[in-house]
């Protein structure tokens, strides 16, 4: 494997420990809506976009209704849920130091970038990032590659001198896709072995394992 000049992160579940957000914010939507919420949907599919688990949430698959949901939805997450993100442990002292030796950095999410931006700025860790690319900023979200693309392209750096790192098969997906490399989370929503059979060549147990595998 050659030198690593970018690590492409996820937000939710991989960074930002967010998981209590979402649930929170998607089950005062659904109590307001009057549907009946069960968070094993949410559990089950925390790396796809917000409009695409609305949909299972709600049993529609009509435009309108998913729109009006996710509509509601993101009024109460801005409103509610981004005070309430944390970054998981050794994340910012990772990427700084990381950052500090040269290496790149960009959030590449199925979460939007006003959303991110927020957080990542509270939280301290908006000064070393190179990029942040959301859902918003490309035709396809992810499982789709385009992101990751975008991600490329904004850097100047080569797939094979990348890495995605995420918790859920979508995002060993889009990397895959991309031709990056690939490296799973394992205290995310999908488990070592998922992560494994969809295209991670490493699942670390703590962020800051990901400084070995970066710097060889």
């Amino acid at each position: 494997m050659g030198k690593i000049k970018l690590v492409m992160l996820d937000f939710d579940g991989t960074i930002a420990d967010s998981f209590a957000s979402v649930i929170s914010c998607a089950g005062k939507m659904c109590k307001d809506a009057g549907i009946p919420f069960d968070k094993s949907v949410i559990e089950n599919n925390m790396g796809c976009t917000t409009e695409s688990c609305i949909s299972l949430i709600s049993g529609s698959s009509d435009p309108e209704v998913i729109e009006r949901l996710t509509a509601a939805y993101n009024v109460i997450y801005r409103r509610e849920g981004l005070d309430m993100i944390e970054l998981f442990d050794g994340v910012l002292d990772t990427v700084k130091s990381l950052h500090q030796k040269g290496v790149k950095f960009a959030i590449t999410s199925n979460n939007v970038v006003p959303a991110i931006s927020y957080v990542v700025e509270r939280l301290g860790l908006m000064p070393y990032l190179d990029c942040i690319v959301g859902v918003e900023c490309v035709e396809h979200g992810k499982p789709e590659p385009d992101i990751a693309f975008e991600a490329l392209r904004r850097t100047g750096v080569s797939p094979d001198e990348a890495v995605a790192v995420g918790d859920s098969v979508f995002d060993m997906s889009m990397g895959r896709g991309a031709g990056c490399h690939c490296c799973g989370v394992s205290y995310g929503c999908d488990s070592v072995e998922t992560l494994t059979k969809n295209g991670a060549e490493w699942v670390i147990d703590s962020f800051c394992e990901l400084e070995k595998i970066v710097l060889g």
